[in-house]
């Protein structure tokens, strides 16, 4: 005798958007830009492929130091939250990206660290530091002199050095850059801090190239100072993100001198 047999239940929208995307899917992660892990870095955005899938060498010609493309990709995200934001990722940050556990975010990493492109502490929440293996993956930039966050110190037209920096961290930012030492705290809302190293693109048209909102370097009476850019009319005013700080206002008429806008703030720990 045939049972009649219970209806099969259609999954529902919400339950397949609270399952996510399964493992080895090949949708396009929506955390990347070009391949390269972006800010905010949305947990479940990256792949790794095929869970517990062999992963091939990408550079078999370093031999025991290639990397696979499992290892590749994550050192790629480390890379990327370092210029992007100035610090590593934490390893639970690195496990959400992509989905994995832990252990095996924290078995990564070791095995990335062995083949000489990390340096592991153990017992800091981001002991991770990169070790620059691959000249092409480091781009130099200038720093010159020091910049004011608060009240504008003067910025030497000399270079003290040349500050290298993960070409990932760069890769929003065509165009000829420079870097300056924030000096001051009038940018502490917006996350600049005293000590920073702020990575400025040149512009040679601040009218056309600079919009409401960027964070700029403006050179006052020769010397520069980092602020927020609007325009008002004939007006152009720089705020800073500090309450105990004014509002700087240059008349157009007087050719404000922009240095350039901010890209990208470097900072150490």
């Amino acid at each position: 005798m045939v049972q009649d047999q219970p209806p099969i239940e259609q999954e529902s929208d919400s339950l397949k958007k609270k399952r996510g995307r399964p493992r080895g899917s090949t949708k396009k992660p929506m955390g990347e830009n070009n391949g390269l892990p972006v800010y905010p870095f949305p947990a479940g955005s990256g792949t790794l492929g095929l869970f517990r899938a062999k992963s091939k060498r990408i550079n078999e010609e370093k031999g025991k130091f290639s990397l696979t493309e499992k290892q590749a990709k994550i050192l790629n995200f480390i890379k990327a939250h370092i210029g992007q934001l100035g610090f590593p990722p934490t390893i639970r940050q690195i496990a959400n990206y992509y989905s994995i556990s832990a252990k095996a975010a924290h078995d990564h990493l070791r095995a990335i660290a062995n083949k000489g492109y990390l340096r592991l502490f153990p017992g800091s929440a981001r002991g991770i530091e990169l070790i620059d293996r691959d000249q092409d993956d480091v781009v130099y930039v200038p720093l010159i002199g020091a910049i004011a966050a608060g009240r504008p110190t003067l910025a030497e037209e000399s270079v003290e050095k040349r500050i290298p920096l993960p070409r990932s961290f760069l890769a929003h930012a065509a165009g000829e850059l420079f870097a300056l030492r924030v000096r001051g705290d009038s940018m502490e809302k917006a996350g600049i801090l005293d000590g920073d190293i702020a990575v400025i693109k040149q512009v040679s048209d601040y009218k056309s190239e600079v919009q409401n909102g960027d964070i700029v370097a403006a050179l006052i009476d020769q010397e520069a100072t980092l602020k927020t850019f609007y325009r008002k009319k004939d007006t152009i005013e720089l705020h800073p993100a500090n309450d105990r700080y004014p509002v700087i206002r240059l008349e157009e008429k007087d050719d404000p001198q922009i240095l350039g806008k901010l890209v990208g703030i470097y900072r150490r720990y």
